[in-house]
Formats: structure tokens, sequence, C-alpha cells
């Protein structure tokens, strides 16, 4: 069966998700140590694809059993973050079979971005997909999954483009950079990393024509970098001159805390865009006059359906996929029928075949072999015919039933539904913490105490949420392993007045 379980901006902030991600790259071969050591019993995945982006955690699992699969899932996660498992349940979604294809689809398409119809998590998900299919951790399902995704995500880019319309995230961070500057003429930029963002970062600078662009990256690689693309590097021991010097700052090699309030000091007006989710940027950044900081929160655009026709296009275009995507795996559940209705005809030929050539010449066997032949493929194809045709009609269930009925084999696979009975929301996702057994501890179980004091059910809080989840934690969250952290106290009362200050208090537990 096809599962998933999800982290994202949707319900997260974006400092829980920076806390779940660390060391997500480890995660596929995570999953399968924790897969082996459970081998005394039946493995519950046969397959699995990590996706992770810079605001989603996701994993998409062919998965044997429901409970069993998910369970390996959070125990992964909790060894890759450095979390306990039961804050991992916490953060984490799940569902089964038609809205994970339909997510899916929604999230190759750029439709369930920060910045809706950007361009580059259609490409994200695209190289997660093709890891995973190198290290053979993918299955026939999960193929047909993500190969239909990429293709739907190319129709909704062609005939709905919406929101970015195929652009970068960059570039619509960008476009409000430009708003709030006054325009990019003249004006010097300072680009932190090497990456992915700093390459299309310098891309579309330079494509908007501005000239002064330096490039710093604390790994060495800025000279060779700026080589390539026609900018300059910040010299050694000049950072700090080139923060003063700076207009804009395009925050983005994602290494964790780089930037300090000391360092702009005397700068000028300054307008960072912190665009890693492992923040560049001390949090006492944001209170320093004169500074002005957008994250990716910031840059989340939403779009109302009645403003925005495409995106009904886009939504029917990918219904029509995952529609597809159901067709595809209905016949594939009566491929195995006709398989077997095929082998026990052959075996039944070759033996009267063979029973032929004891009595008669070759000559003669050679002759009523090709006719049996030929006869049995005329007559297989009409019942292969048919069965398709009640697949893609939706009556598998009934033809796999009644082919074990008439012939006495069954070919049904033994896949356990377990989540059957829990209660999902209106997109058929569940939270996760609901599907396991209950294990929660005292501090994460007050978490979801939130609810009652008029807080969504999806959301947790980030102060209460880092003093948890930072504490003891063996991930280096940039004061050393093993750190015991503790958020500032800060009355909920105020937290609940000033939202704006969460992210503060997450990045000072940081």
């Amino acid at each position: 069966m096809l599962v998933a379980v999800r982290a994202t901006h949707d319900h997260l902030d974006l400092g829980v998700l920076d806390a779940l991600t660390r060391d997500a790259g480890s995660l596929p071969a995570v999953i399968g140590e924790v897969l082996a050591e459970r081998a005394d019993a039946e493995p519950a995945l046969d397959g699995w694809v990590v996706v992770s982006t810079c605001n989603r955690l996701e994993v998409y699992v062919d998965a044997r059993r429901f409970h069993d699969g998910v369970d390996v899932i959070v125990e992964a996660v909790s060894r890759t973050s450095g979390m306990s498992r039961d804050l991992v349940a916490l953060c984490f979604e799940t569902a089964m079979d038609a809205p994970v294809t339909h997510h899916l689809f929604e999230v190759t398409s750029g439709l369930r971005s920060l910045v809706i119809g950007e361009a580059e998590i259609g490409g994200q998900v695209r190289s997660d997909f093709e890891a995973a299919r190198a290290e053979g951790l993918t299955t026939t399902l999960l193929n047909d999954l993500f190969q239909l995704a990429f293709r739907y995500a190319k129709r909704v880019a062609t005939e709905a483009p919406v929101g970015a319309a195929g652009r970068s995230g960059v570039a619509v961070a960008l476009d409000r950079a430009s708003q709030a500057l006054g325009g990019l003429g003249g004006r010097r930029v300072l680009v932190i990393g090497t990456g992915a963002y700093a390459r299309l970062g310098v891309a579309e600078l330079t494509r908007r024509g501005v000239r002064s662009v330096l490039v710093h990256s604390g790994s060495g690689r800025a000279p060779a970098f700026a080589e390539r693309h026609g900018v300059a590097a910040v010299p050694a021991g000049g950072l700090d001159a080139a923060l003063r010097e700076a207009d804009l700052v395009l925050a983005c090699s994602g290494r964790g805390t780089s930037l300090f309030p000391e360092q702009l000091l005397e700068a000028g007006p300054t307008l960072i865009l912190d665009l890693a989710l492992h923040s560049d940027l001390h949090p006492l950044l944001r209170h320093l006059q004169g500074v002005r900081v957008m994250g990716l929160a910031d840059l989340a655009s939403q779009l109302d359906d009645a403003a925005e026709p495409a995106l009904v296009t886009a939504q029917a275009i990918i219904a029509e996929g995952a529609a597809e995507f159901r067709s595809r795996q209905q016949v594939r559940r009566v491929d195995p029928a006709m398989a077997a209705m095929r082998h026990a005809v052959a075996e039944s030929a070759d033996a009267e075949i063979a029973r032929l050539r004891r009595d008669t010449s070759d000559d003669v066997a050679d002759q009523v072999e090709r006719s049996i032949r030929k006869i049995l493929a005329k007559v297989m194809h009409s019942p292969a015919a048919r069965a398709r045709r009640l697949a893609e009609n939706g009556h598998a269930d009934e033809y796999v039933e009644a082919f074990h009925t008439i012939f006495g084999i069954d070919i049904s696979a033994h896949r356990e539904g377990e989540a059957d009975g829990q209660e999902t929301g209106p997109d058929g996702w569940m939270r996760l913490d609901r599907t396991i057994p209950p294990r929660i501890s005292e501090d994460a179980a007050s978490l979801t105490a939130l609810d009652s004091r008029g807080a969504p059910a999806t959301a947790l809080a980030s102060a209460r949420y880092a003093r948890i989840a930072m504490t003891a934690c063996p991930v280096d969250h940039g004061m050393g392993r093993h750190a015991s952290v503790e958020a500032p106290a800060v009355p909920e009362a105020s937290l609940a007045a000033d939202p704006a200050a969460r992210p503060e208090i997450l990045g000072a537990a940081r």
C-alpha cells in the first residue's frame, strides 16, 4: 500500500522543521538500518523515497503494514534529528493511498510551496527520487507514482502557471527586495553561501543588471564560485566590511548562525533575505535598528481561488493525474491473476505436447505445437482485455475474487490497511501520534494542550517546542553536542499577544 508521512510549513513553524531536518540526508540509509534491526519480522516496507526541501520533510513508502511502517519512519527520524520518538510523532501527519497521490502531485507542481508555483521544488523532488532509485530503494508502485507526478507537474507549468509561474523562489524574493529598496539598480549586494540558492541568486542578480555583487563562504569556496559566475569574492577577513557596505544581503549558506548583530552595528540601512531553512542569522539581528530581515515565512504567498483561475485549472490537472495513477494501480492488481492463468494453461499445454512427441514424429509434433500456441494466444487475449477494462472501471477486487473462486488460486497480496477507523482531516491526513502506541511523555503531551487555549490543533508553539526538543539533544545545533539548552522564559500570554516574537525565541534556543 502507498503510505506517506509529512512535516511541512503548512502545520509547523520553520524553526521546528529546522530541528526535524537535521541530518535528513542520512534518513534513507537509517530507515534501512531500522528495518535490518527488525529482520526477525516480515519487512514492513518494500521501498521508500525521502523528500527533504527547505520547507518540508516527507517520506513516501510502499508498505506492507501501515502501523509498523510509520513506526519505522518515526524511529529513523528520531535517530537522524536527535529528537525523541514522541516529539517526532507530534510533528508528522500521515495518510494512505489517494490523499498521498494528490499531495505529491501538488508538491511537485509547486502548489504546496511557500512561494506557490515556484520552480525549484520539482527539481528537488526529482533529485530525491533519482537518488532513492539509484540506491535500489524504490518499487514499481513508487516509480509509477513519481514518474506520473513529474509528467503532470510539467502539464501544470505549461497549461496553468500559477503564483510564481514557474519562477524560482529566489526570483520572487528579489522581487520583494526590489520593492522594499526602490529598485536594485546601483545597489551593493552580498551573497552568503555557494550552494544552489546562491547560484540562483547570483544568476538572477546578473540578469537584473546588478553590477556590485560580492560572495562569501565560510567553507572557503567563494573565490572559485565567484570566478565561475563572474562576480567578486570577499577577501579574507573582509566579511565585516562587506556587511557594512551592503544594501542587500542574500543569506543562503544554511550552515547555521554565521551573521551576528555586532557585525552590522555600524552598517547603514540593510535588507537581509534569509533564504536558508537552517538560518544564517543570529535571532537578535531582526531587532537591530536599520536592519530589515525577510525570511522564508515572509515570502509565503497565498492564492485566492476566485482571484487565480489558473489554480482551478491546475487542481483539475492534478485530479486527472491522480485518477490515472489509481487506474494504473487497479490494472496492476489483476496482472498476477492473468499471469497465474497463463502459467496454468501453459503447463497443461506443455504436458500435452510432451505426450504428443512421444507418440508422433517431430515434424507432426512441431506443427501441432505451433497450432496450440496460436489457439492459446487467441483464447487468452479476450479474458486479459476484459480484466484490464474491469480494473480500469474499479472492479479489480471483484475480478480477483472471481478468479480465486473459479480457479482456486489466491493471488491477492497480503497487505494490511491498519489505519481504518483513524480520525482523518478533510484532506485525508491524520496526526501521526494518533496512529502509534501512546508513549508520550508529560512534556510532549503538554504540547497538545495548546488546543484548549485556542491555538490551532495542528500548530506547535516554537518556544515550548524548543525547550523540549533542544534539551540534551545529541544533534549539534551550533552549541556543541549534548548541550543542555533552555529557551528564555516568556509568558504564554506574551507569545499569544506577539506571535512575531516566536521565531526569535526559537532562534535563541538554537
